[in-house]
C-alpha cells in the first residue's frame, strides 16, 4: 500500500462513520419533527375543546341571568347576561379563527352562532316586554331556542373529541416509531460501523505489520551498507553517546563498536587541528549549533585509542525527530593520509621540475653579470686613475648584487617557514620575474606589469613563488614567440569571495581556452603539452592556493588586445591556517 491509498484508508475510516451518523441523525429529526407537528395538532384539538366549553359556559350564564331576571323582577340579576355578550362574540371569533382549516367544523360552529343569534334575538324582544313573562308558550319556545344551541354545541364538541382521538393515537404511533427507529438506526449503524471499522482497521494492521517489516528490513540493508563502505562512521545519540560504528570506524579508531557503545564521542573521536595540534571541536555541539550538515574542518588530525595518528577528512549531518529536534547525529570520515603524503610527494616533484625549467634561464642570467665582473676585474688591474677605478667597482658591485638576488630567489623555492609570514606579493611577482627574464626575453615575450602600491599577505613564499612561476610560464607558452602578457595586482573588497585580499590577474595573447579542456584544467596529469608536461602544475597550484584560504579562476580574456586566456588568483589577507587557529582559540 502507498501512501496515498494509505491515506484515502485513513478519510475512509474517518468520514464513513461521520456520514453514517448524519444520516441517523437526519432520520431521527424527521421523526421528532412528525411527533412535534402531530403534537401541535393534538394542542390545537385541545385548545379548541377548551373554547367551545368556554362559549358554552357563557352562554349558560346568560341564560341563567335571564331566568333569574324572569323570576325575581331583579334588574341586577341581568349582570352575568349582559356581561357574557361581548366575551361570547370574541369566543365566536377564536373559535372561527381556530376551526379555520377544518370544513366540517366551520360549519358546525356556524350552526351555533347562528340558533344562538335567534335565541339572543328572543331574549332580547322578551326584555323589552316584561309583562311576556308568565307565557308559559312563550317560555317554551325559548327552552326550544336554547336547546338548539346546546345541541350544536354538543355535536360540535364530539366531533372535536374524535379528531382529537385520532391525533393521539397518531402521535402515539409516532412516539413509538421514533423509538423504534432510534434503536434500530443506532443497532444497524452501530454493527455497519463496527464491522467498516474493523475492516479497516484490519487493512492498516496488515500495513503496519508490513511496514514494519520493511523497517526492520531496511535497518538491516542500512546496517550491512554503513558496515560495508569505505568511509569510517559513526552514529551518535543527541546527548553525544556513540551507537553506532562500522568496522572502519573500528579500524581508525581503535575501539570495538560493543566497547564504544554508550561512551561519550569525545573519548572515542579525538580529534586534534594538524597544525596546531589544539583540540577540535566536537562534532555533536558543533552540529547541534549550526543546525545543518557541516564539513568539520581542514587539516584534521585524529588520534586512535593506541595513540596512532591519522590525517582525516570528515563531516557530520543531524537526524532530525519528528517534532523537528535533534535525534542524533552521523559522522563520516575517511583516512588521507597516504594520499596527503602522496600530494607532498607530487608537489615536490613538480617543485623540482620547475626549478629544472629555471636551470637553464638562471644559468644564463648568473653567467652575464660574472663575465661582466670578470671584464671590470681586468680593467681594474689595468686602470690608474682613481675616478675611472671607482666606477668600475661600481658597476662591478651591481653586478655582484645582481648575481646573489639571483640565487637568493632560487634558494627560496626550497626555503619554506614553519608558519605562514607576511608577504608583499608585488616584490614577490617581481623576483619571479627576474628568474624567467631570460627565458622571456629568448621568446621575445614581452610583460607588462602592473603592482599594487600595498598588497600585504600572509602565506608561505616559496610554495606562491612555485603558484605564480607555474602560471607565468604557462602564459608564455601559450602566448608563443612576439606575444605579450600583463600581470596586474589590485585590492579585493571585503565583500568579494571569502574576504578582504589581493587578485593577481594574468592576461596573454594567446588562443585560449578551448572549451572542451576548461573543465579539465585542474585534474592532475592532464596536460596539452604531450611529453613536454607533467600535468600537476596547475592542479599542486591549486592546491598550494586553497591551502592559503584563496582561489584559481580561469577564463578566456574579454580584453581588446590580449584576448588569451585570463588567470585570476585570489589570496586573502590571512592564510586558512591562521583563521582556523583564531576561530578554535574564539570557540574554545
Amino acid at each position: 500500500m502507498n501512501l496515498q491509498e494509505f491515506q484515502r484508508v485513513l478519510r475512509q475510516a474517518f468520514f464513513v462513520p461521520i456520514l453514517a451518523l448524519l444520516a441517523l441523525a437526519g432520520v431521527l429529526l424527521w421523526q421528532i419533527t412528525s411527533a412535534q407537528k402531530a403534537q401541535q395538532w393534538l394542542d390545537h384539538s385541545d385548545e379548541v375543546s377548551a373554547g367551545i366549553a368556554e362559549l358554552e359556559g357563557l352562554i349558560m350564564d346568560q341564560e341563567t341571568g335571564l331566568r333569574g331576571y324572569e323570576l325575581t323582577g331583579d334588574a341586577a340579576m341581568l349582570a352575568p347576561y349582559k356581561a357574557a355578550v361581548p366575551l361570547i362574540a370574541r369566543r365566536f371569533a377564536s373559535l372561527r379563527e381556530m376551526v379555520s382549516d377544518n370544513p366540517a367544523q366551520e360549519t358546525n360552529l356556524l350552526h351555533i352562532e347562528k340558533r344562538y343569534d335567534q335565541w339572543l334575538s328572543f331574549a332580547e324582544g322578551l326584555l323589552a316586554r316584561p309583562d311576556t313573562f308568565s307565557d308559559r308558550a312563550l317560555n317554551r319556545h325559548g327552552g326550544d331556542l336554547m336547546y338548539a344551541v346546546r345541541s350544536s354545541i354538543r355535536q360540535m364538541r364530539q366531533v372535536e373529541e374524535r379528531l382529537r382521538q385520532g391525533r393521539l393515537e397518531h402521535s402515539i404511533v409516532l412516539e413509538r416509531r421514533e423509538i423504534t427507529v432510534l434503536l434500530g438506526g443506532a443497532l444497524l449503524v452501530g454493527i455497519l460501523l463496527s464491522l467498516f471499522s474493523l475492516s479497516r482497521l484490519q487493512r492498516v494492521s496488515d500495513v503496519y505489520q508490513k511496514s514494519l517489516g520493511e523497517i526492520h528490513e531496511g535497518r538491516e540493508w542500512l546496517r550491512t551498507t554503513l558496515r560495508s563502505i569505505g568511509d569510517a562512521v559513526i552514529v551518535c545519540e543527541a546527548d553525544g553517546s556513540v551507537e553506532f560504528m562500522n568496522p572502519v570506524a573500528e579500524q581508525l579508531t581503535g575501539w570495538p563498536k560493543e566497547e564504544a557503545a554508550g561512551h561519550p564521542l569525545s573519548e572515542v573521536f579525538r580529534i586534534v587541528n594538524e597544525f596546531t595540534n589544539e583540540e577540535a571541536e566536537n562534532p555533536v555541539e558543533k552540529v547541534r549549533r549550526l543546525n545543518k550538515v557541516i564539513a568539520l574542518a581542514n587539516h584534521t588530525v585524529l588520534i586512535a585509542r593506541n595513540e596512532l595518528r591519522h590525517i582525516i577528512d570528515d563531516s557530520a549531518a543531524p537526524i532530525f525527530g519528528k517534532a523537528g529536534e535533534l535525534a542524533g547525529v552521523v559522522l563520516v570520515f575517511r583516512d588521507v593520509t597516504e594520499k596527503r603524503r602522496a600530494e607532498a610527494a607530487l608537489t615536490a616533484s613538480e617543485k623540482l621540475a620547475v626549478a629544472g625549467r629555471l636551470a637553464a634561464s638562471i644559468a644564463h642570467e648568473i653567467h652575464n653579470p660574472l663575465d661582466s665582473i670578470g671584464n671590470l676585474h681586468y680593467l681594474l688591474a689595468e686602470e690608474t686613475d682613481p675616478v675611472r677605478r671607482a666606477e668600475y667597482l661600481k658597476l662591478a658591485q651591481q653586478e655582484l648584487d645582481r648575481t646573489l638576488q639571483i640565487s637568493r630567489s632560487l634558494l627560496n623555492l626550497y626555503r619554506e617557514p614553519n608558519a605562514p609570514v607576511q608577504i608583499d606579493i608585488a616584490d614577490l611577482i617581481g623576483s619571479v620575474l627576474l628568474l624567467l627574464k631570460r627565458r622571456l626575453d629568448n621568446q621575445s615575450v614581452s610583460v607588462a606589469y602592473r603592482p599594487a602600491d600595498l598588497a600585504i599577505i600572509e602565506g608561505f613564499p616559496a610554495e606562491l613563488r612555485q603558484v605564480f612561476t607555474n602560471l607565468i610560464i604557462n602564459a608564455a607558452e601559450a602566448t608563443g614567440a612576439q606575444g605579450k602578457i600583463q600581470i596586474s595586482i589590485h585590492e579585493a573588497p571585503s565583500e568579494e569571495l571569502r574576504g578582504s585580499g589581493v587578485i593577481v590577474e594574468i592576461l596573454d595573447s594567446g588562443p585560449g581556452i578551448p572549451a572542451a579542456i576548461a573543465q579539465k584544467l585542474f585534474q592532475p596529469f592532464f596536460t596539452t603539452k604531450g611529453n613536454h608536461g607533467t600535468g600537476l602544475g596547475l592542479w599542486i597550484s591549486m592546491g598550494i592556493v586553497q591551502k592559503h584560504g584563496g582561489s584559481i579562476q580561469i577564463s578566456n580574456s574579454t580584453h581588446p588586445e590580449l584576448h588569451g586566456a585570463c588567470v585570476r588568483v585570489f589570496l586573502p589577507t590571512r592564510t586558512l591556517m591562521t583563521s582556523l587557529s583564531r576561530t578554535t582559540a574564539y570557540t574554545g
